[in-house]
């Protein structure tokens, strides 16, 4: 009897205030598509690091044979000057491994990582030579190492792999934070609107539950179908946001990043991380929520 009188009471006050409980709702669902977007991408950038920072290495370019503006080489490296910086850098302390790619590598993997259709614009000579080094420690021996080597006879230039990672990174990052920032705010304000929401439906129902106390209920009890109430409307909010992220990341992050995701460079979120990033949503609104209402009826309600 208890459990269809609370269901009933709870289903009255969501038709009642139906207007309220739509924005509440679509409210939530924003809020919580933010908090999805940062733990997606938390996870992005936890999956990125685990996949690069142990793998990460110095590239040491040599003068390609068709010289580019504003370069620094003279002429193409010859084999002497190949030799004599493969032997310095494997005898360099700093170094761990050197491997060696040759021009014609390069534009393979070139062709390999961009597709097909740039190895039409392309031809063996346009990319150059590189010794890809392995230093012992990276963030340390990387700014030592390159100013060793940077105006040595026959190298182009070293490039550091760490630096264009952590332009990657910063770059999620700042989405991360943006998405946290963002769902404060709204957070914020659906909280707002769920307090004027059970304060406005306590008012409409206090004849209601000024009778259920006078023939014996407890406080709990008149309490329920509002504390009930929040929460129905933060899981529909929160099923809209699984929808919505979804969404987001097919539409957005995938179309933005398909060529470094179809090539590998990006680990790929797929619809598990979708449903965790959403689950880890639900469980804060539905929290939130929950104190919110309860705090809402002690505070400032007296039923």
């Amino acid at each position: 009897m208890r459990a269809s009188f609370v269901a009933s009471g709870v289903w009255d006050g969501l038709r009642r205030n139906m207007g309220m409980t739509i924005a509440l709702v679509l409210n939530t669902a924003i809020a919580l598509l933010f908090v999805g977007g940062s733990v997606l991408a938390n996870t992005e950038i936890t999956r990125f690091k685990d996949r690069y920072e142990s793998k990460l290495n110095v590239s040491v370019y040599l003068c390609p044979k068709t010289i580019p503006q504003k370069s620094s080489c003279a002429h193409q490296t010859t084999l002497a000057e190949t030799s004599a910086v493969r032997a310095a850098m494997q005898a360099d302390p700093l170094v761990r491994s050197v491997s060696y790619i040759s021009e014609t590598e390069a534009l393979k993997r070139a062709v390999e990582l961009q597709g097909p259709e740039i190895g039409q614009y392309l031809k063996v000579g346009d990319l150059p030579a590189s010794f890809v080094v392995k230093l012992k420690d990276l963030r340390k021996d990387y700014p030592v190492f390159a100013a060793k080597y940077a105006k040595v006879p026959g190298i182009q230039s070293v490039s550091n792999q760490q630096e264009t990672i952590d332009t990657l990174l910063d770059l999620l990052s700042n989405g991360r934070w943006i998405s946290v920032i963002i769902a404060l705010v709204v957070l914020v304000a659906s909280v707002l609107l769920m307090v004027n929401t059970i304060r406005t439906a306590a008012a409409q129902r206090k004849e209601e539950t000024g009778i259920m106390r006078l023939v014996g209920a407890s406080r709990w009890m008149t309490e329920l179908p509002f504390v009930l109430e929040a929460i129905i409307s933060t899981v529909v909010g929160s099923v809209i946001a699984v929808g919505l992220l979804s969404a987001a990341k097919h539409y957005a992050f995938d179309n933005i990043f398909s060529g470094p995701i179809d090539n590998g460079v990006i680990p790929k979120l797929d619809i598990n991380d979708v449903l965790v990033a959403g689950g880890f949503g639900l469980i804060i609104g539905v929290a939130l929520s929950a104190i919110t209402a309860f705090g809402t009826l002690r505070l400032y309600v007296k039923l």
